[in-house]
């Protein structure tokens, strides 16, 4: 099942295209701000953001893996993106989303992981999803607060690669 294209008002999530490398790498590949709770590192290095592209592409047919880049209408510009996949290391479907710095406090995190989550209950049947966040990272958790999951517990957390262990917060949302 392809990834399909899905819109908000502000908002279009879409597949990722093999010419979006440099918006990426601009974007936020390269910034520190925004891997310091990714499980990835900052990256000066072009390649690292062709080899994301690559892996991406590789997975656009895969129903266990929807990632969407976040474009902004009204400009039009990518500033982000965000994925739903079945973490087969844990068991359960879990999310992820990142920003370009620039595009942090405007809402858009939430409004395109609720449109994600959306289509995710109704079109893959999806009834809990699971994730976790680094503790001190408030901004994430009023995210996943607005888009109804519930704190489990604290659990460890890795960023940076596993260069990074600090204290995460486990959370649940379930349908209905």
């Amino acid at each position: 099942m392809k990834t399909p294209t899905l819109e908000t008002d502000r908002l279009i999530l879409r597949e990722i295209y093999p010419n979006d490398t440099q918006a990426i790498f601009n974007g936020w590949m390269n910034d520190e701000n925004v891997s310091r709770y990714m499980w990835w590192n900052a990256s000066n290095d072009i390649n690292d953001a062709k080899e994301f592209v690559e892996f991406e592409l590789g997975n656009l047919e895969n129903g266990k893996w929807n990632r969407w880049i976040i474009v902004l209408k009204s400009i039009p510009v990518i500033i982000g993106t965000c994925l739903i996949f079945f973490n087969e290391d844990e068991g359960h479907w879990d999310i992820s989303y990142n920003l370009g710095k620039k595009f942090w406090g405007n809402g858009y995190a939430t409004e395109a992981m609720r449109t994600a989550m959306k289509y995710a209950v109704e079109e893959m049947n999806i009834t809990e999803i699971s994730t976790a966040y680094a503790a001190e990272n408030r901004a994430s958790g009023r995210v996943l607060q607005k888009l109804g999951f519930q704190f489990i517990r604290e659990v460890s957390y890795e960023c940076n690669g596993g260069d990074i262990v600090t204290v995460g917060r486990y959370c649940s949302y379930k349908v209905g």
